[in-house]
């Protein structure tokens, strides 16, 4: 008979570990009608820790891409377990979906805010920031423009239409 810690090749014996690694140079390829990736917390007892997937290409900066293609779409989902669905039969083009508590942000640059560009959806509204030209959408009721840092502004609400700055000329 032999003893469990003796058991390896394949047989599902040896060590138990928590990780593994798989390096390869060249293509390394899976093909197959439906492929899932999915990062799940550890049964207990084992320490409950974060669970994240990491996609980067290049680790180095030197040139790495990632190409993501669906020919009817691609849908990219966050939010608890199935809500909002990650598969839906609707999608053509490219969705991105959130629970309402969420954020979308969608930002270019990372020197600091008023330089770069932003375009952030939340529970209390959307903001355009354009670096040196921002637009606030608040609702469909309340639009806010704004320029020079805020010295003048045009706010669009139920209650009117209210014009802010050094000068305010009308014509």
């Amino acid at each position: 008979m032999v003893s469990p810690g003796a058991l390896g090749g394949g047989s599902g014996g040896g060590a138990q570990t928590t990780d593994h690694e798989e390096s390869y140079d060249g293509h390394y390829g899976v093909t197959a009608n439906s492929v899932a990736i999915v990062s799940m917390p550890p049964l207990p007892p084992a320490a409950l820790g974060s669970t994240v997937i990491t996609i980067v290409a290049d680790a180095y900066g030197t040139g790495g891409k990632v190409d993501v293609n669906g020919s009817d779409g691609v849908r990219i989902t966050a939010g608890p377990p199935s809500l909002p669905p990650t598969h839906s039969d609707s999608t053509n083009g490219v969705e991105i979906v959130t629970g309402e508590l969420q954020k979308i942000t969608i930002q270019r640059g990372l020197l600091a805010p008023g330089v770069d560009q932003m375009i952030e959806l939340t529970p209390s509204g959307i903001t355009v920031d354009g670096g040196t030209m921002p637009i606030t959408i608040k609702s469909l009721t309340e639009i806010t423009l704004s320029v020079a840092g805020g010295m003048g502004t045009i706010s669009l609400t139920p209650a009117g239409v209210t014009i802010q700055g050094v000068l305010v000329q009308i014509n």
